[in-house]
């Protein structure tokens, strides 16, 4: 398995390997000479003889017939078994249910001796019942229960013999509510069912349970499909050696450009395309490797993001083609309809605005590489990045991000005018203007469009990624909060802390606070045995012995990044999950570890977590805001508030501690900023827990009423 570092190294590789094999082959295969090109529907400026024998698909045609081939190919259905069993298992399963309702309550009492039995009332029936079938409609329920026993076995009898004769069936879903309509009047006539059950009970059940017997085998269907499309025959057109495939004056079709360019005789040639822009691309990625080594180390050292770099640059370049096939059938105007922007865009909210100012280089060269003559166009990408990038730098919400989108695009056609007017030609003013204006609404669609689905695919946290975890209806936060209370009001406070001291020394506050709300998730696994989930029970801990207590503890890490790894959450904040106790020891347990050894050594090791000292900003402050929360928080539970003095020594106790123990080691952290932290941590906790004056009783009612003292 490979290194992290040797990880890197093939990322780098692979990243620079996409633009500097794959843009070129694009434009080796697109890019066409400015000098009399070919083109459809035109007159051809000379003519051309094939070489050897040329056979043309024609794609569309081709397409068009082997999709009308398999769309002739009716879905292939199969019995469902599964469906089959499942009717008749979901019906013995309801009666059961009804038989465990009915069955004796048992009562328990201090001593097993003396359990009793009774029965349960109706009540209590219809509440077990809409436990365990709550899909059941309330007056099916109440009709089960209803029933004698014998009743009860006899419709049950009835009941899943009717269903068996349905299952043996071939019913496909849009047939079965015309089957049952049908079908089942017959059935209630011919069996023996008590009162008017079959309407109270049987009809409702059979209508639930039900379900179609067969289903759409999708393989054997797309087999089959791809089966008749292959015979399709393929729509073609063939040239002769030595047959004229377009002579000069005649309009050119599609089929002959094709055909032309099959031959390479229809502008530059590919091969010659490709190696220029080979060694632009070279340059390309040696000047950006150097760029980034330098000016963004952590984008340098973050494979994942140079991926997405070299992925953005190719599409881009296609897009840049796509430009050209438009100004090759209308004008040369159309040309300012490249999206340059929002190749910038995503680059400086996915990767960085730095970087995303960067790529002002590659957005131009591959311009001059596809359409030479485009220097003008060029200059308009170069601007569209420069004002793209500065937009991006305040978005604090998806609105801003909206908001961003559309005012660089409104900026497109503005940009895109002024260039048509400063180098030319005037006439293709209107032209660029209406390109420049496409050119925003692409903006705006692609940057919008694809923003969530690249930051969960490379997993990055953008800060539109981050806003939405820290939407508090996030799922992880929703069942941190059903099921361990306390541990997710310890987290809400551990985030506002952490925010402040990251803004404080320049970390990313969001992704502080972020990491923050998620950092005790894992407790979710056994919330009860963290003493802020403990009330009113009693401290399950008391019966296990420290080591056990301490394996419990500890785990709430590991449980926490598997969670969070389940959960899709961005990697940076999966580490702040793993080191938010960096390899600190479980002392409360160890120090009852070592009072019980009576002399014996006591493997210390077993006692520290496990998760790693913090490696960045953002889990360091995490790490110092979690315990010194968490132990202030204990000292006020314990005495109500707390003054200044007791906080901040014990705030400068735990950072001792921990500066001590080498958690910090591994971080950016200075000292300096460990004194800023330090000096933020302690007026936030005073601001929670400091001394208030005691109001009398008249007054707190006032107060809870919202009346302002006198």
């Amino acid at each position: 398995m490979a290194t992290p570092a040797q990880r890197l190294v093939l990322q780098r590789l692979a990243s620079a390997a996409m633009v500097v094999v794959i843009i070129p082959v694009i434009v080796g295969l697109t890019t066409t000479g400015d000098d009399q090109p070919f083109r459809v529907g035109e007159p051809a400026p000379s003519t051309v003889f094939a070489h050897d024998r040329i056979r043309v698909i024609d794609e569309d045609a081709t397409d068009t017939a082997r999709r009308t081939a398999a769309e002739s190919v009716d879905p292939i259905e199969v019995f469902d078994r599964e469906a089959q069993t499942a009717i008749i298992g979901d019906l013995r399963a309801t009666f059961e249910d009804v038989r465990a309702a009915r069955a004796p309550a048992t009562v328990e009492s201090d001593d097993e001796s003396d359990d009793t039995v009774r029965e349960r009332t109706t009540a209590e029936q219809l509440d077990y019942l809409a436990v365990e079938q709550p899909d059941l409609a309330e007056d099916v329920r109440a009709a089960l229960v209803a029933l004698s026993d014998a009743d009860l076995d006899i419709i049950e009898r009835e009941t899943i013999a009717i269903a068996q004769e349905f299952a043996r069936q071939r019913i496909v879903r849009e047939e079965l509510p015309v089957l049952l309509d049908d079908s089942l009047p017959g059935e209630f006539a011919v069996r023996p069912l008590p009162g008017n059950t079959s309407e109270t009970v049987v009809t409702p059940l059979i209508e639930q349970k039900m379900r179609p017997t067969v289903t759409v085998d999708p393989d054997a269907t797309a087999a089959a499909r791809e089966r008749a499309a292959a015979a399709a025959p393929e729509v073609a057109r063939v040239w002769l050696a030595e047959q004229a495939i377009v002579r000069e004056g005649e309009i050119v079709d599609a089929m002959a450009l094709r055909a032309i360019e099959q031959m390479g005789v229809g502008g530059i040639s590919p091969l010659r395309a490709t190696v220029r822009a080979l060694l632009a691309m070279l340059l390309i990625t040696a000047a950006g490797a150097l760029y980034m080594q330098r000016m963004q180390p952590r984008v340098w050292v973050t494979g994942k993001k140079l991926l997405l770099l070299g992925l953005l640059l190719i599409a881009y370049s296609a897009l840049v083609v796509a430009a050209t096939v438009v100004m090759d059938f209308a004008s040369s105007g159309w040309a300012y309809i490249v999206p340059a922007g929002a190749l910038a865009m995503l680059t400086a909210l996915l990767i960085h605005p730095v970087v995303g100012i960067a790529t002002m280089l590659p957005a131009s060269i591959m311009i001059m590489l596809i359409v030479p003559s485009s220097g003008p166009v060029a200059l308009f990408a170069t601007a569209a990045v420069l004002i793209s990038v500065a937009l991006t730098t305040r978005i604090a919400k998806r609105s801003d991000l909206r908001t961003a989108t559309l005012r660089a695009g409104a900026s497109y056609p503005i940009i895109a005018g002024i260039f048509v007017l400063i180098f030319g030609p005037a006439d293709q003013l209107f032209v660029a203007v209406a390109a420049g204006a496409i050119n925003g609404v692409i903006t705006a669609v692609a940057v919008q469009g694809a923003m969530p689905f690249l930051e969960t695919l490379f997993r990055l946290p953008t800060v539109t990624a981050l806003l939405d975890l820290a939407d508090r209806n996030h799922p992880l936060l929703r069942e941190l909060e059903a099921k361990a209370l306390g541990s997710y009001n310890h987290s809400v406070m551990v985030a506002s802390l952490t925010e402040r001291a990251c803004r404080e020394v320049g970390a990313d506050s969001l992704l502080g606070s972020v990491a923050a709300l998620y950092h005790d998730i894992g407790k979710v696994r056994q919330p009860h045995y963290f003493i802020e989930n403990q009330q009113g029970i009693a401290n399950p801990h008391d019966e296990l012995e420290p080591i056990v207590s301490a394996v419990i503890i500890q785990n709430h890490v590991t449980d926490g990044v598997e969670l969070a790894v389940k959960h899709h959450l961005p990697p940076e904040v999966v580490a702040c999950i793993r080191s938010h106790h960096g390899t600190m020891v479980v002392s409360y347990f160890y120090e009852r570890a070592v009072q019980a050894a009576n002399d014996e050594s006591v493997d210390e090791e077993q006692f520290r977590y496990k998760g790693g000292k913090p490696r960045s900003k953002e889990a360091a402050i995490l790490l110092l805001a979690d315990c010194c929360e968490a132990t202030t928080r204990a000292m006020a539970m314990d005495r109500g508030t707390i003054p200044r003095d007791e906080i901040e020594s014990t705030v400068n106790r735990l950072l001792a501690e921990r500066v001590r123990d080498g958690q910090f080691d591994e971080s950016d952290l200075t000292f300096r900023e460990l004194n800023r932290i330090r000096d933020t941590l302690v007026d936030s906790l005073v601001g929670i827990y400091h001394p208030r004056i005691p109001y009398p009783a008249q007054a707190v009612e006032r107060a809870s009423h919202g009346v302002p003292a006198s």
